[in-house]
């Protein structure tokens, strides 16, 4: 994945879109003032992150808050973890299905 979890096909998609409907010359003026609406929006998330950790603070609750966050943490594994293994069961089945049916068209 790539940026904002774009994959390659589609940052490509809208690399085409942008030749198709802007000039050429227009382009990096486009990429600057997207790059400052990025900039400007990842400095809100910013500030609005750390206002949430001092009221944590003035609360009390920065202790449970860090709790939380673990637990999401290891939740958030543990859910990686059981997609790669139903992905890996699931390839493991097509490809036992796949076999037994290739058997079973060599014994006819």
């Amino acid at each position: 994945m790539g940026p904002a979890g774009l994959g390659f096909q589609e940052i490509l998609l809208i690399g085409l879109l942008l030749l198709i409907f802007v000039r050429p010359e227009e382009i990096p003026s486009i990429f600057r003032r997207l790059g400052r609406i990025w900039a400007k929006a990842y400095y809100y998330y910013t500030l609005a992150k750390r206002e949430l950790r001092n009221m944590e603070k003035e609360i009390g609750i920065e202790e449970e808050m860090k709790e939380i966050r673990a637990i999401n943490a290891r939740m958030r594994s543990e859910i990686a973890n059981f997609d790669k293994a139903v992905e890996k069961t699931s390839r493991d089945g097509s490809d036992a299905r796949t076999n037994k049916t290739e058997d079973n068209s060599k014994e006819n």
